[in-house]
C-alpha cells in the first residue's frame, strides 16, 4: 500500500502589479509542451504529455531536468496519463489513467510506488480509468474515479476514508468529473462537464458552481486564496467563500490558447501547444 507523507500547504504572497511585459520570459520553450502541468513551490514544472505517454521536469529558466515515460504498464510507464500534481515540491503523484493507478514519484521523478485498488475484494473501493489526483496539506490522496463517476479519499496508509459524489449523493451527484483541486478551509473543488462541484473536506456537498456566470470550464486551479476558473476565454476568480470577485480575460495575459494553468509565487503560468508562457497572478 501507498506511504503519504503528511504535507505542508504553505501560505503564497502574490503579487498584483506586475504586467505580462515586466516578467522575463521563459526561454527554451521548445521543451515546455504536454497537456497538463503542475508548478511547485520552487517553480519547477512536472509537465504531463497524455499522448506521448511522459512526464517532463523543468527548471524554473527552462532547462530539462529529467524525464520519464513511455507506453506501457511497468513502472514508470503509462497508458494515457490524465492528471499530475506535484505542488509540494517533494512528491510528484501521475493519474495513470489506462493502467487504473496513481504513480507516485519522489521530486527527482524517482519511482516510489503504485496504488491502484483493482483487486481489491471489497468491489466498493475500485477505482478505475482515473482523471486526476491531489494530496491536500493533512496527506489525504483524492482521487477523480473515471470509471465509477466519483471521489475518493484515501488516507496516507492506503485506506479508502471516504467515497463521495456518486450515484447517491443527491445534489452532489457527478456527472463526468475530470479534475480536483484542493483549496481553503480544505474544500473540494470537481470540474464536472458543464460545472464545478464544491464538497468539504469529509465530502459534504457545499453547492455547484456555473450557471449564469460560465459554461464549459476549460480547467479549474484552487489555493489558499481561492478558487480560478477557466471558461470562455475567461478566468473567473473566487474567494474563500465562492463569491467571485474578479472576471480577467485571457487576451490580457496571453496571446496563445491555453490548455491548463497554474499559479504559483506570484505568476500564472500557461501550458499552451506552443509551450508555457507567464504572467503576474492578475488576482486583486
Amino acid at each position: 500500500m501507498i506511504r503519504l507523507s503528511v504535507l505542508a500547504l504553505l501560505a503564497v504572497v502574490f503579487s498584483c502589479r506586475t504586467t505580462q511585459s515586466q516578467l522575463p520570459p521563459i526561454p527554451d520553450t521548445s521543451t515546455l509542451t504536454g497537456t497538463r502541468f503542475d508548478v511547485d513551490i520552487n517553480g519547477r514544472l512536472t509537465i504531463l504529455d497524455s499522448e506521448k505517454n511522459t512526464i517532463r521536469l523543468v527548471a524554473h529558466d527552462g532547462k530539462l531536468l529529467g524525464e520519464i515515460g513511455g507506453a506501457g504498464w511497468g513502472d514508470n510507464q503509462f497508458d494515457r496519463p490524465t492528471g499530475i500534481w506535484a505542488r509540494n515540491g517533494i512528491d510528484i503523484f501521475a493519474a495513470d489513467y489506462g493502467n487504473h493507478r496513481i504513480q507516485r514519484f519522489d521530486r527527482n521523478l524517482a519511482f516510489i510506488s503504485t496504488f491502484t485498488t483493482r483487486e481489491r475484494a471489497n468491489a466498493d473501493e475500485r477505482f478505475g480509468y482515473p482523471t486526476d489526483v491531489a494530496i491536500s496539506r493533512l496527506g489525504d490522496m483524492f482521487i477523480c474515479d473515471g470509471e465509477n463517476l466519483r471521489i475518493l479519499r484515501v488516507n496516507g496508509a492506503g485506506k479508502i476514508e471516504k467515497i463521495f459524489g456518486g450515484f447517491d449523493a443527491g445534489k452532489g451527484r457527478l456527472k463526468k468529473p475530470t479534475q480536483i483541486e484542493l483549496g481553503p478551509a480544505d474544500k473540494v473543488y470537481i470540474r464536472d462537464e458543464h460545472d464545478v462541484v464544491v464538497f468539504d473536506n469529509f465530502g459534504n456537498y457545499i453547492q455547484t458552481l456555473g450557471a449564469g456566470l460560465f459554461s464549459s470550464p476549460a480547467y479549474i486551479y484552487a489555493d489558499e486564496t481561492g478558487l480560478v476558473v477557466l471558461s470562455e476565454s475567461k478566468l473567473f476568480c473566487f474567494d474563500e467563500n465562492e463569491r467571485l470577485v474578479q472576471t480577467v480575460e485571457v487576451a490580457q495575459l496571453t496571446d496563445a490558447t491555453p490548455r491548463a494553468f497554474a499559479l504559483s509565487r506570484g505568476k500564472i503560468y500557461f501550458l499552451t501547444s506552443n509551450g508555457v508562457t507567464a504572467a503576474a497572478d492578475p488576482r486583486k
